[in-house]
């Protein structure tokens, strides 16, 4: 060890490696965007073009029949909601431990969403708590692979097939994942992919809808594309008579964003193994350090992509240190170490609050949520207490991965120097408020 004094009291930081900014940018995404430019190849109308390569790509990976790439994955979630005829009061059961673009596409539809809390190990949404939750105004599921984990996709989808329900994917965070030797995106109605700057396949900004539902992939088309390209993809007589308006949105690729997604697309397998022999060596190695445990990955699944590295502190294991001591004293060490930085979405405004203002946008906006409470969903609330966010190592070196769990080990082996440290500034604390 460099020094066995921890960085807060003065002694050399464990970490001196920096975490590369994410995505790599080669010298194939140069050349296309560049040949992109020189061409004046700037918009695509039809389905045409880089637009054409990158869902051809997305359908032959998933062995499915329809692709429909989109600005963002929220608008691809957006247009999987109303292809599926989300509308006023309608039900949409949906995990609150998940980034907002996986929820508040239902509210823009007039849909209800209904949270539900997660499991304790996958901190995915609980196949319990969506039985529970199912009413007659229930329409459809929306379920998130966070972290890459994949959702325990088999109950959920007997419960939609009892009651008639749509099951909707958000593999934003999970590209490449399998459940039970399947690919995620795969098994509901409908999945829909972000392909924003951090994620491993990136187009900057941009989404992917992905199905083997003709109606659903012909209602997207119609929602977010007019003209040329829903004259090409939509030819139910039903749905192709609006083709030359569309449904009056505007969500098709930037054709600079697919050019890039095309290049990181075909790099997708090989991300995928790298990181996670990288993610391997880091959980291997602090699997036996005191106060952290390693996110657990179930048997029968695999993460693909593995978005965000999220272990858990165990402060019972360090004498009660705080987590706010804690994660001090490793951002001390130089780890670039975080709180996970989104809460439940039942503990937002949006989802705890009534006076927001939003009158004027829907009037059907304020009765079209549920109002929860610190509480209702009390795992979620656990869990994202407990988390830390790491950098999700790719093409780092393992030199700097033995750097970060360097810091783990000397937090760890001087947690009573640390609770000395703030039981006295806790003193202080007190002190100067009297």
């Amino acid at each position: 060890m460099k020094n066995s004094t921890c960085a807060i009291f003065g002694g050399q930081k464990a970490v001196s490696g920096k975490v590369l900014k994410w995505p790599p940018v080669e010298i194939e995404e140069y050349d296309v965007v560049k040949n992109m430019l020189e061409r004046k190849e700037l918009s695509y109308y039809g389905r045409e073009g880089k637009i054409l390569e990158l869902e051809e790509d997305f359908k032959k990976y998933h062995n499915i029949n329809y692709a429909l790439a989109t600005s963002s994955g929220t608008a691809a979630l957006h247009s999987a909601f109303v292809a599926c005829d989300i509308g006023p009061g309608d039900e949409v059961i949906a995990p609150t431990h998940t980034f907002l673009a996986t929820v508040t596409p239902i509210i823009a539809t007039n849909g209800i969403p209904v949270l539900v809390d997660c499991e304790l190990d996958t901190e995915n949404i609980d196949p319990k708590g969506i039985e529970k939750a199912i009413t007659k105004n229930t329409k459809a599921i929306v379920v998130t692979h966070l972290w890459g984990h994949p959702v325990e996709m088999d109950p959920i989808l007997e419960l939609a097939k009892k009651h008639n329900l749509k099951v909707i994917e958000d593999c934003s965070h999970a590209h490449g994942a399998t459940y039970k030797n399947r690919k995620v995106g795969t098994l509901g109605d409908v999945a829909c992919f972000s392909l924003q700057s951090k994620k491993i396949v990136s187009a900057g900004q941009g989404g992917m809808l992905i199905t083997n539902n003709q109606e659903i992939y012909e209602k997207a088309v119609l929602f977010g594309h007019f003209r040329v390209r829903s004259e090409d993809s939509v030819v139910t007589p039903s749905l192709r008579q609006f083709s030359d308006t569309g449904y009056g949105l505007n969500y098709r690729m930037h054709s600079l964003a697919a050019a890039m997604a095309v290049v990181q697309f075909g790099k997708l397998d090989e991300r995928i193994f790298i990181r996670q022999q990288k993610l391997d060596y880091l959980t291997k190695g602090l699997t036996s350090i005191k106060g952290i445990t390693p996110p657990q990955t179930r048997e029968h699944v695999t993460r693909g992509a593995f978005y965000g590295y999220k272990p858990r502190y165990n402060s019972a294991e360090l004498g009660g240190l705080s987590y706010d001591m804690y994660l001090r004293a490793l951002q001390a060490e130089g780890a670039k170490v975080k709180s996970t930085g989104s809460k439940p979405l039942h503990l937002s405004q949006l989802f705890s609050g009534i006076n927001d203002g939003l009158d004027n946008f829907s009037a059907s906006l304020p009765s079209s949520r549920k109002s929860y409470k610190l509480g209702d969903l009390p795992v979620s609330e656990f869990v994202q207490s407990i988390s830390l966010s790491l950098p999700t190592f790719t093409y780092e070196p393992y030199s700097l991965i033995d750097e970060y769990l360097e810091a783990f080990y000397k937090v760890s082996n001087q947690w009573e120097n640390l609770l000395d440290l703030e039981e006295s500034q806790n003193k202080t604390l007190v002190s100067d408020i009297l």
